[in-house]
């Protein structure tokens, strides 16, 4: 996520102030805010939800062999995707503009990146449709929904301000308000999923500790585990 800000940062406002060479705007636009940056946080979401309904649908245990294949399955993507782009003229992918001291997308380049990042969300979206009658102890659909309704959002309009405000950089307001939409849907998203368990076990460490084993056992992971779990009486 601030590597996704970082990108995001960079190359809508001073990426003179990054680097010193002219492939910054390549690195920070491509593998910075779109690959590791969109790409991946959404990858990670698709994988979450398979374990959600793998785990809580289908009743089977999740291993280290799935984690290994999501893990190669995104090096392959990126690689098949970034390496060859990486390679094109920046001409032809994403420029630094000295007067505006930012970086401006090419036409191609745009639809590309926006493409496989659109490919991720929407099989994100079908994923948490899939998942969508699961109801667990957690409650982790409700953060789940969340998550969808930022990111959309800010996807969106991305999309919306690449493609009909070709010359957005040159736009003060079109920068601030796409960098405000990314860090709010990077950002936001992992507040929302860390501050219930953060908050708890700083100031409610025994009490969450009693309930989180609780439901445990009320959704049947201790036992899908074969996992022993502390007397919470």
């Amino acid at each position: 996520m601030m590597l996704w800000c970082l990108g995001t940062i960079g190359t809508n406002f001073n990426v003179d102030g990054y680097f010193n060479f002219t492939s910054s705007c390549l690195l920070l636009a491509l593998w910075s805010r779109i690959l590791v940056g969109m790409f991946m946080f959404a990858f990670v979401h698709i994988f979450r939800l398979y374990v959600y309904i793998r785990i809580f649908k289908r009743r089977q245990k999740v291993t280290y062999v799935q984690y290994l294949a999501a893990a190669i399955l995104y090096a392959v993507i990126i690689a098949a995707y970034g390496i060859p782009v990486t390679l094109m003229h920046n001409k032809l992918t994403v420029m630094f503009i000295p007067e505006f001291q930012t970086c401006v997308y090419g036409q191609l380049f745009s639809e590309m990146s926006f493409g496989i990042v659109w490919a991720a969300w929407l099989a994100f979206l079908v994923m948490a449709y899939m998942a969508r009658n699961i109801n667990t102890s957690f409650k982790e659909y409700k953060e789940m929904l969340i998550i969808v309704v930022l990111t959309s959002i800010s996807i969106a309009y991305q999309t919306v301000v690449h493609h009909v405000v070709r010359e957005y950089t040159a736009y003060r307001w079109a920068r601030i308000t796409s960098t405000f939409f990314e860090y709010l849907a990077s950002q936001t998203s992992l507040v929302v999923l860390l501050w219930v368990p953060v908050y708890n076990c700083i100031f409610h460490r025994r009490e969450f500790r009693r309930k989180f084993f609780d439901k445990m056992k009320a959704d049947g992971m201790a036992a899908r585990y074969g996992m022993t779990l502390p007397t919470t009486s």
